[in-house]
Parts: structure tokens; sequence; C-alpha cells
């Protein structure tokens, strides 16, 4: 038989196979339900579809809140350097004016609406989604065998389903702050770090370095997931010098580098933050955080789960990921622990030899580690049928909560009572107090109208009308000179009151 016929040989017999050998439908169904890969997409999709429905709905249902109304002072003003003069008048410090930057060229497009403004949270929050599956996806690849791959996958996809149904992360992508641009920050920082321990593409050090210098200047407490990363790399080190060969393996020295390169990027803005953190604690910017009990690096995550119940299914998923990895995916599932724990631990050391700093909005990161530790135990799961399940008491436990809150008025009806107070004011001044929330009237006043929005002042000023808010959080002596200089109660609303003298 000549070559030519030989090589035709087996398409000829491929073709004149009976049907029978051929996949069914059901065989064809049967492996697609088997493959992780298929798997790890959808449910990928799901997370994606429950996320945004869950950060856009009713955006605006609730009143601006303070410090959405900082940021809103800020990024309405026409050019970048007032933006950046303004951000320096009303923030508490620690940071410098990228937020602001973005959010003003946000709302060059789409308009100061609170609609528009949290829109962009909420967009960010949904990207976010995706960018922790691939975290997780990637530190699989990189940090762990054959099996840790797999894991990385399937648990990146659950990873993302429980950011995109907490409670926690929910509001804080809702709101027009800065923490869903730091999470995006930091999520494409995390990925270039685990990517980085392959050591041989120079654009993974690179964006380790752009992404650390983009993502300490939204925010000081990217800080703490710099702390992480240093505790993990220290890990590692340990782990080299005791014999680890797969330790061996990775690169340790250049990631470093890379995140040192990235801070040195800021150096001649860094004295700046400095000043106006000192300043900031000073002036008891940060005064009002009280040191926590000593379990709160515990019952922080426990609390930000929501549900017992679910906390103690993560807690599980966890330990399990723990025994699945211990061979293939060791180094994968250390990093992320360190991911998780390095954040916690840095604010407790921070709060005990400096400054009161146990906030959970100030570990937000470390809560989405958490979510990644869990998300890798329920990869390392292997039955598809119980992957379906798991996936289903997430959504289940998950779920409710958000609903409560939804349903919930939770803010102040800054809205109605700045109307009632214009009306009440026939063209004079609106004072409020506390100032915090004076920005908030502002934005509810017509803007020819804004100027006449004062703090109160402490000799009772002129201003016909006043707006309270605060009971249980400002001190009682200034609750008491409001009502001194304002005795008339003309409306008690939602966690707010509009007094007259």
């Amino acid at each position: 038989m000549s070559q030519k016929a030989l090589s035709a040989a087996p398409e000829h017999v491929s073709a004149a196979l009976p049907p029978s050998s051929r996949p069914t439908p059901w065989e064809t169904a049967w492996s697609a339900w088997r493959s992780p890969r298929l798997f790890a997409l959808v449910l990928l999709a799901l997370a994606i579809v429950f996320g945004a429905f869950y950060r856009f709905h009713r955006l605006a249902r609730w009143d601006m809140n303070g410090d959405e109304g900082i940021a809103w002072a800020a990024v309405i003003k026409p050019t970048l350097r007032q933006v950046s003069a303004a951000f320096w008048q009303f923030e508490n410090g620690g940071k410098l004016p990228l937020f602001d930057i973005v959010l003003h060229e946000w709302v060059r497009i789409f308009g100061d609406s609170l609609f528009a403004m949290r829109a962009m949270s909420a967009a960010l929050g949904t990207l976010a989604i995706v960018l922790l599956f691939i975290a997780v996806r990637e530190t699989g690849r990189s940090l762990g065998g054959d099996a840790a791959i797999e894991a990385g996958e399937v648990g990146g996809a659950f990873a993302a389903l429980m950011y995109a149904l907490n409670l926690t992360i929910v509001v804080s992508d809702r709101t027009a702050r800065e923490f869903p641009l730091l999470t995006v920050v930091e999520l494409a920082q995390i990925t270039f770090f685990v990517r980085a321990h392959r050591g041989h593409a120079w654009t993974d050090y690179l964006g380790i370095a752009v992404f650390t210098a983009l993502m300490l200047p939204i925010n000081y407490t990217a800080s703490f997931l710099l702390a992480a990363e240093a505790l993990w790399l220290g890990i590692l080190l340990i782990l080299r010098w005791a014999g680890s060969a797969r330790a061996a393996e990775v690169a340790i020295f250049r990631p470093g580098f890379a995140v040192i390169g990235g801070i040195a990027l800021l150096a001649p803005f860094l004295p700046g933050v400095f000043i106006s953190s000192r300043e900031a604690v000073q002036h008891n910017a940060v005064s009002w955080i009280q040191i926590q009990p000593p379990a709160w690096p515990y019952t922080v995550f426990r609390d930000v789960a929501g549900k017992l119940r679910l906390f103690e299914l993560l807690e599980v998923l966890i330990v399990f990921g723990l025994f699945s990895q211990s061979r293939s995916g060791r180094l994968a599932w250390g990093f992320l622990a360190a991911w998780m724990l390095g954040p916690v631990l840095a604010v407790y050391l921070v709060t005990y030899l400096i400054q009161p700093m146990e906030f959970p909005r100030y570990v937000l990161i470390a809560f989405v580690g958490m979510f990644a530790l869990a998300g890798l135990g329920a990869g390392s799961v292997r039955s598809a049928i119980v992957r379906i399940a798991l996936a289903a008491a997430i959504i289940h436990l998950s779920t409710p909560s958000l609903h409560s809150w939804m349903k919930a008025l939770r803010d102040g009806a800054w809205g109605e009572a700045t109307a009632l107070a214009d009306r009440s004011a026939a063209g004079g001044q609106i004072a409020v107090c506390s100032s915090v929330n004076l920005n908030v009237v502002r934005f509810y006043l017509p803007p020819e109208r804004r100027r006449d929005a004062v703090a109160m002042a402490r000799n009772c000023g002129s201003a016909p009308v006043l707006i309270l808010s605060g009971r249980g959080v400002i001190s009682n002596d200034e609750i008491a000179a409001a009502e001194t200089c304002y005795p008339r109660l003309i409306a008690r609303l939602q966690l707010i009151e509009v007094r007259a003298r």
C-alpha cells in the first residue's frame, strides 16, 4: 500500500464506523457535565449576573451619605487642579486624589446624579468578580501542581460567587467611594504578583510595579495587602532555607523587588501623604475607632460572612482545601491564607502599637482572601453533584441577607429634610449639624442655593433653620447646643430632625 493510501486510511475507517460507535448526545452532555472548565465558566457567569443585579438594582433608592458628599464636593469642580485642591480640603489624609480624579472624569461623561456616581462603583464591583476569578485561577497555575490548577479554576468561580453575594461587599460596591476601585486595582496587582512567581515574563514584574503604584494612592489601607505579601515572601524564604523543593522552584526576590519598585514610583508624593496622615491623626479624624476585643481577627471574618451557617461552611471548605492540596497545592493554599490573614494581622499590630484601626472596611481585601481560600477548597471537590450543591448552598445562605437589606431604610432622609428646610428658611441660610453632612445638604439644594448651607456656628449663628443628624454618634454636648439654638422641632424624619429657632 502506498504512503498516500496509508495516510488516507484513518479517515476512511472513521467514516465507515457504525453510528453506534459515535458519541451519543447523552455521552456528549455527560462529558460536558464533568468538565471542570465548563462548570467554572457557567458558575462565573452566574456570579456576574447575581453580582450585577445586586449592585445596580435600585441603586439610588437610599439618599446620599456623608462620605459620598465629601467625594461629590470634590469631583464637581471644573478642573483637575481644583479637584485636587478640594480633595486636600475635605479628605482626612493618608491618600492621594486618584479616586476623585477618576470619578471626576466619570461625572463629566455621565453627570453627577446619585445613580451615576454610584454606578461607577457598581461597575467596578462587577469587574472585581471577574478579576477575583482570574486571581485565584492564576494562583493555582503559578503555585500549584496539576490538581491545584484544576482546583484553582473551579475555586476561582466559587470565590467569585461568594464575592458577588456578600452583603458587606455589595454595600461597599453600591457606595460612591474609593473602595471598589481599590479592590479592582488590588486584585490586578495580586494576579501579577502570583504570576511573577513563575519568573518568566517581565510584563508580570511591570504589572506588579504599576498596580502597586496605583493602589497605594487610592487609600492607605492598601499597605495592609503589601504586609500580607511581605508575610508570604518571608514564608517562602523560610521554606526554601528548610529545603522545600517546591519553594526553590518559584521566584521570591524578583516579585519583592517589583513591589519595592512600585513604591519607589510614589517617592515624590509620599512625604505629603505622611504629613497629611499625621495631621489627620492629630485632628482626631480616626479617633472614633475603638480598640476591639482580642478575638477581633476571628470575629470580623465571622461577622462579614453574614449567617453563621455560611461562615461554618467557609471554615469547612478552607480546612478541606488544606488537606486536599497538602501535596500538589500547598503553596497555592499558603498564599491564599497569607492573603486572608495578613491584612487583619497588620491592622491588629497597628492598633496596639500606633493607633486603633480595627474597622472592617479597612480590611476588605482580607475578606476577599477568605472567599478565595474557601473557593479553593470548593474547587478541590471532585464530584460535579457536590459542586452544584455547594453553589446552591452559597446562594441559599447569602441571598436572604441581601433581600432584607434591600428592603430596609438605613440612611437618613436627606432629600426630604433638605427640601423642608429650604422651604422653612425662606431664602435664608440652612445650618447643618454635624458638619460632616454639610455637602449632602448642598447636593440636594438647587445649585443657586448651595452656598446657603453652612455648618452650625458655635454661637448659634444667624441661620433660621437647622438640619440635625447624628444622635448617638456625635457628642451629647453638641446635641444639647443644637437644641438650645434651635428649640422648635419642625419635623422628625428618618435619622434626621429639621429644627427652627
